[in-house]
């Protein structure tokens, strides 16, 4: 999935899959609890996968899942 929107900064781009986590950007924004993407990455790990993230503030994001087949 990829999107044009604010990014998220190289700092940010370690703990964004922690549950709770909610960056800068999130936190201004009043939806959400911020385990979107812990749920993600634990459904992706449980099936063998991973979940990636490429991003850099200003130029939006792209998330890839990989899970095994077979």
């Amino acid at each position: 999935m990829s999107d044009t929107g604010a990014g998220i900064p190289v700092e940010e781009q370690g703990v964004i899959f922690t549950p709770f986590y909610r960056g800068d950007q999130g936190r201004r924004i009043k939806q959400g609890m911020g385990l979107g993407l812990s749920i993600a990455r634990d459904l992706a790990v449980a099936h063998g996968g991973r979940i990636q993230v490429e991003s850099a503030p200003g130029q939006g994001s792209q998330f890839t899942l990989w899970i095994p087949i077979g």
